[in-house]
């Protein structure tokens, strides 16, 4: 089941909107247009949808930037009717992985680097 996910964003220039489409497209989202992303791609039958490698990740560098950045975001839309998991004995869906063992997709916007995106993924901490 897919998950779609718009936004709109007043100020951003064109660099920082290659980044942000640049970073969904590299964990695995395809922009349907504008600042709208799927997860997963159309036409695409993943096992099931890996929440904590594609989806979170996507969604928490996009608040980060948000906070970060100072950019107004005017609205946003996150629907989805989903079904996840991971179970070792079966091998279904995939466990969290370390940003240094994340393979990425590749990207149309390459503004953001994969090497950032791997560093990133590795500084995220349990704060306790």
């Amino acid at each position: 089941m897919p998950i779609l996910f718009s936004f709109d964003i007043k100020g951003a220039p064109p660099g920082e909107r290659n980044r942000l489409q640049s970073f969904f497209e590299r964990l695995g989202w395809e922009n349907v247009g504008g600042s709208s992303y799927r997860y997963p791609p159309l036409g695409t039958q993943p096992q099931t949808e890996d929440w904590f490698n594609c989806v979170i990740p996507a969604l928490m560098l996009f608040r980060a930037f948000i906070l970060r950045s100072g950019r107004r975001l005017t609205k946003f839309s996150l629907d989805t009717q989903s079904s996840t998991g991971y179970n070792r004995a079966s091998k279904y869906g995939r466990r969290p992985r370390a940003g240094a063992k994340m393979s990425f997709e590749s990207t149309s916007q390459p503004a953001f680097g994969a090497r950032n995106l791997r560093e990133w993924l590795e500084q995220v901490t349990w704060p306790y």
